[in-house]
This record gives C-alpha cells, sequence and structure tokens, in this order.
C-alpha cells in the first residue's frame, strides 16, 4: 500500500479572485477590459510581459535561446524592443524534446509539480510533424478557458444553449478547451460529439434537432460536412434545426450559406489556446490583448512588418505559467490590421484571417505557392464541389533538368461536363492568380476523402510533399 497523501484539491489550489480580476470573464470583459483603451492595453501588457519573462528566464530552453542570442530580458524596456528577443519555432521545440525526451525542456512545470497543482498534458496533432507536449498548470487551464469563453460569448452563445462540440476529443487540447468554456465559465450545455469517427454525423445531427441545439462548433470543412449529411436525411439545417449561431474556423461565408445562421472565425493554437476572435461586426479578429502579444514578421528575415503585410505571426502569450510561449514563430500567415476602434467599441487590435501555414509553402520556378491559396483560388468556381488537395513531387522532364511540380486535385461536381475544358480553366485561373503552372487533376465526388480525412478528421489535410519518396 502507498503512503496516503492529501491531493491538491482543485477548488483549493486557485486564487479565484485573482484569475477573474485580471482575465475577466465573458461577461464582465464586454464591458471591461475589451473596451480597454491602447495606452492602458500597452501599459498592462508591459507589466506582464516582465512578469512572463521572469517566468521563462528559470527555464532550461530559454537560458539557452537567449544565450545563443546575446539576449537578456533587461533590454525590453518597452512593448517596442520586444523584437530584440530572439524568436524561435516549431523545429526548435522539436530540438528540446530530443534533447530532453519526452517533455523537452521547454516546459516550466514536470509531473512531479502535480503533487502541489492541478496538471494536464495536451498534445499537437501532429499534422505538422511529431506532436508537442504541453503541461498545463491549473492556472494556464482557467485563462483559456476563461479566453474560449469569451469567444463564444462575442460570437453569441448564451447561457443555457445546447453546443454540439463535434471536436476530435483526443490527446488534442481544443475540444477539452472548448468544453471548459461552455459548461465552467458560460453556462452552457455541450454534447460532446466528436468527430464522425467517434459519433456518426447522422447521430449529431440527431442530437442538434432532438436537443434544440443553438450552436454547433467544429471547423468550416466539418460543418460544410454536417450540413450536407442532414439534406441527405431529408432535414434542412436552414429551416429543421434551431441553431442560432455558429462557431466556425475557416470559411465561414460557406458555412452562412449551409445553415442560414452567422457563423464566426476565429484564431487558435495546441500551446496558447484562443489568440483572436472575430465579433459581430466580422472585420478581422480582435487579439485578446490582455492575453497575448502578436507580431507578423517577414517570412525570410524575421523583422516585425507594418499593417496590411502578409507575413508569420509570432505570439508571446502573457499568462502561461506551465509553459512560456515568448516570441513563437508559429509560422501562420496572416496581416495586422491598422489601429482603430472598431464598430463593436473594442480597441483591441485585429488580425487578418488565416492564410495557410508558411511551413507548407512550395517554391516554384522562384513563386511562393502556399497549398491553401490554391484552395482558395478555386472555391467557387462552377463545375467543382470545392473540395481539393495539393501534392507536390519532383520531375525530370524529357531532355531537361529536375524540378518540382505541384499538382491540385479537384473534386468535380454532380453532373460536371467537359472536364478537359474545366481542367484548362482552373489551371489557366491558377497561373493568372499565382503567376506559375500548376496542373489540375480533377476527380470523381468523395475520391479525396482518405487523403483528406474528410467526414471523420476535424482538421483537414490539405497537402503532401511526395518528394522525398521518389
Amino acid at each position: 500500500m502507498r503512503e496516503p497523501t492529501r491531493p491538491p484539491y482543485y477548488h483549493e489550489t486557485m486564487d479565484w479572485d485573482r484569475l477573474t480580476s485580471e482575465y475577466q470573464p465573458p461577461y464582465e470583459f464586454m464591458s471591461g477590459s475589451r473596451l480597454w483603451s491602447p495606452d492602458h492595453i500597452a501599459d498592462e501588457q508591459l507589466r506582464r510581459l516582465r512578469s512572463a519573462m521572469d517566468r521563462a528566464a528559470k527555464v532550461p530552453f530559454y537560458q539557452r535561446l537567449w544565450a545563443k542570442h546575446s539576449f537578456d530580458p533587461s533590454q525590453v524596456r518597452s512593448l517596442d524592443d520586444l523584437s530584440r528577443m530572439p524568436s524561435y519555432t516549431i523545429d526548435d521545440i522539436r530540438d528540446s524534446i530530443e534533447h530532453a525526451p519526452p517533455l523537452g525542456d521547454y516546459q516550466g512545470v514536470g509531473f512531479e509539480d502535480a503533487r502541489h497543482t492541478p496538471l494536464r498534458i495536451y498534445t499537437s496533432g501532429g499534422t505538422t510533424g511529431t506532436p508537442r507536449p504541453t503541461v498545463y498548470t491549473q492556472w494556464d487551464r482557467e485563462v483559456g478557458a476563461i479566453l474560449s469563453a469569451r469567444t463564444f460569448y462575442m460570437q453569441g452563445i448564451r447561457p443555457g444553449d445546447v453546443v454540439v462540440n463535434a471536436w476530435a476529443y483526443s490527446t488534442h487540447n481544443a475540444a477539452w478547451i472548448m468544453d471548459h468554456a461552455l459548461w465552467h465559465w458560460l453556462g452552457a450545455i455541450p454534447i460532446t460529439t466528436s468527430t464522425g469517427n467517434v459519433t456518426p454525423t447522422e447521430k449529431q445531427v440527431e442530437f442538434a434537432q432532438l436537443y434544440g441545439a443553438a450552436s454547433i462548433t467544429a471547423t468550416s470543412d466539418y460543418l460544410l460536412h454536417i450540413a450536407e449529411t442532414a439534406r441527405g436525411m431529408g432535414i434542412d439545417p436552414k429551416t429543421d434545426l434551431n441553431l442560432k449561431t455558429i462557431l466556425s474556423f475557416g470559411d465561414t461565408r460557406a458555412v452562412e450559406e449551409a445553415f442560414g445562421v452567422p457563423a464566426y472565425d476565429s484564431y487558435a493554437f495546441h500551446e496558447v489556446q484562443y489568440v483572436a476572435a472575430e465579433c459581430e461586426a466580422k472585420d478581422g479578429l480582435h487579439i485578446f490583448e490582455d492575453a497575448f502579444i502578436v507580431e507578423v514578421v517577414d517570412f525570410e528575415t524575421g523583422e516585425p512588418l507594418p499593417p496590411g503585410h502578409r507575413g508569420n505571426l509570432v505570439v508571446t502569450a502573457l499568462y502561461k505559467t506551465g509553459t512560456s510561449q515568448l516570441r513563437y514563430n508559429i509560422q501562420d500567415i496572416s496581416a495586422s490590421y491598422e489601429l482603430a476602434q472598431c464598430a463593436c467599441g473594442s480597441w483591441h487590435r485585429k488580425l487578418d484571417y488565416f492564410r495557410g501555414r508558411s511551413d507548407t509553402m512550395v517554391k516554384l520556378r522562384g513563386v511562393n505557392v502556399w497549398p491553401e491559396a490554391c484552395g482558395k483560388i478555386i472555391a467557387g468556381h462552377p463545375g467543382i464541389t470545392g473540395e481539393y488537395f495539393c501534392y507536390v513531387e519532383r520531375v525530370t522532364p524529357r531532355g531537361k533538368p529536375a524540378r518540382d511540380e505541384m499538382t491540385v486535385m479537384v473534386e468535380g461536381a454532380d453532373g460536371t461536363g467537359d472536364s478537359a475544358t474545366l481542367r484548362a480553366e482552373l489551371e489557366t485561373l491558377l497561373k493568372q492568380k499565382i503567376g506559375v503552372a500548376i496542373e489540375v487533376e480533377l476527380v470523381g465526388r468523395d475520391a479525396l476523402r482518405e487523403l483528406t480525412g474528410h467526414g471523420h478528421r476535424a482538421k483537414l489535410k490539405r497537402f503532401e510533399d511526395r518528394r522525398e519518396s521518389r
């Protein structure tokens, strides 16, 4: 028999008053920190940044990174000095895990700390390589849940609403933090269906109808699959469901057309949870600036870019205590907006919508090509469903040197006419918009499901690099 040990009971290990004072829950946020002035935001960010740097300075990963670049936190005297701090990428995290398996030396806490504070561990989904573990303290989970709840409140969720949560319940963080936010911080009732490989999509439609769900949360791709499934069951997603709003990620326009209610976009990722969210004005994504500083930097040089210029997102989380994220170049593509007060009244800075990942970029004859951009260009073209999958391979044309070529596999709609003509139209469109020839391969309906994971995977796969396999 192991020695009896009193657990760190959840209700005893958190200063709840401090938590809700520092990071206001959704109802208080709407009339409180959401309306802070730019000067107030900047003052709070600098104060919280200093605390975040103090925590990171004790972590071996940051000690190594900062020493390598001769950086000292004392160099950051204002927010303008933040760019002096070296950034890092997913590759650096992978190196850290290899250096100190299994958690890496970038964590601020270890499993032994669970003796005095509740901890959770989640991993990334592995869509960009080996899954990355993140250990969350109780503080980090609750702040993350508050930020999630703010997002949902801004986008129309209210106490008593039933919400179908169709994100994958797995080792990934997403579904769990949404559930936590809906239940603990909004008074909503989540139905934890997960994706189609856990709860058949037909059953999810039945749940939404039976319980009068006010919303569904999922990626836009899966939401469109839900709408298509409902129609196949003889249920009109616009009139036969009780939906009030849709919590989406991706192409909200198509989702709104499918369900007939507003759909809102957001931006989040595994290590830091919700970063930014669309408000009712539907004009960009508000950064939760009491919790984050977000920069947009040049793809090649890493230098900060002015508003309106697309580059990589570099995220600094101000609230994290378990795993610090200071100038994390997540390699997601976006741009910042000019600072201005939104129609909703908020001064929190805005990001443009997610435009893909720079680490899936392929350079073809000197032109940077992103698979997600190809998908957006062909979307809505007559004769196709909008489903696509890109791959790149190394080819050697007869009598010519080897070169990289990209192919976009496109799903044809039912009743598509002359496929040769349609294929030529799409190739011409891509050449005009991107500036380099990209081959189009037309495939039949549902032929891409195995490649993309459509119908059972929350985050669809859209790209495969086949150059190394040849």
